[in-house]
């Protein structure tokens, strides 16, 4: 089990790119704001800090869907994304264009608070809305944070072999 890590990157007439990776390989997701994408994500991973054990995610794209899979077991969680023609497609019919086993719930919920954390301090929050063409998320964001701390009270203390690769301010 390696650190996951997790990119947000908006681009412009409300599209962003998304880059998830576990050290091994790294899956890349295009999402449109046809879709409320970073709050469904953002939401989703709440979810499954706070337990549940199978939660989806949809990112609407022009023209195809990206749809994030989450299995919880325990404190781990695999993921899978799937590439679907179209948003109303089953699972078994999206092509996966990344997965990944056994990750830590923890490390999950690390890498996309800091992925927006950087998001919200570079490009900033107004560039974010000029970009993505709506608000930053930052009630699902505090919302994931919340639940993180309250899961996980000690993630906020940084052990020696966390300090060089910790989020700066999850």
């Amino acid at each position: 089990m390696t650190r996951i890590s997790f990119t947000w990157t908006p681009g412009w007439a409300g599209s962003a790119d998304c880059i998830i990776s576990d050290g091994r390989s790294e899956g890349r997701v295009h999402a449109s704001y046809i879709s409320n994408a970073p709050e469904d994500l953002l939401n989703a991973v709440t979810r499954v800090v706070l337990g549940a054990h199978m939660v989806k995610a949809q990112f609407e794209g022009e023209p195809a869907t990206r749809r994030w899979i989450f299995h919880r077991y325990g404190d781990f969680v695999d993921i899978d994304l799937l590439l679907l023609e179209d948003g109303q497609r089953p699972d078994s019919e999206g092509q996966v264009i990344w997965e990944s086993r056994r990750q830590s719930v923890d490390s999950l919920a690390r890498a996309v608070i800091d992925g927006f954390d950087r998001v919200a301090q570079d490009p900033g929050e107004d560039v974010y809305r000029k970009k993505w063409l709506s608000p930053f998320p930052r009630t699902d964001l505090e919302d994931l944070r919340t639940a993180w701390r309250d899961t996980f009270p000690l993630a906020d203390v940084q052990t020696v072999d966390d300090t060089l690769d910790a989020p700066a301010n999850p």
